[in-house]
């Protein structure tokens, strides 16, 4: 999967959803129970860890496991991908009350 600017917009003030517009093809990444709505068109996949190849072999994989425990993280993550035609939307939320700050370096958010 190629890497690119993912176009979103945040909803909400202290309780905010990030609502994400994926291209054919692009994909994102959630935590369980983070997702709200995605559009027909987008497949999930859940997958053990966290979805980067720095950890390679079974105990490459198991520590990432331990480390994502320790951290309060969820031992899987969800692959949204893109199978559909045209762009199609999906959003996130998080369980708790917080703000979401994007990156100025890699956005293309519109407040």
């Amino acid at each position: 999967m190629a890497m690119d600017v993912i176009d979103y917009q945040l909803h909400g003030d202290d309780m905010q959803c990030v609502e994400i517009e994926l291209n054919p093809g692009e994909a994102a990444i959630g935590e369980a129970g983070s997702l709200m709505f995605m559009e027909d068109g987008i497949e999930m996949d859940t997958i053990f860890g966290d979805g980067s190849d720095k950890h390679s072999g079974v105990f490459g994989k198991l520590l990432g496991a331990g480390k994502r425990l320790v951290t309060g993280e969820s031992l899987f993550t969800t692959v949204y991908v893109n199978q559909g035609r045209g762009k199609k939307k999906l959003a996130f939320a998080a369980p708790y009350t917080g703000r979401i700050i994007p990156s100025t370096s890699s956005s293309t958010a519109a407040r």
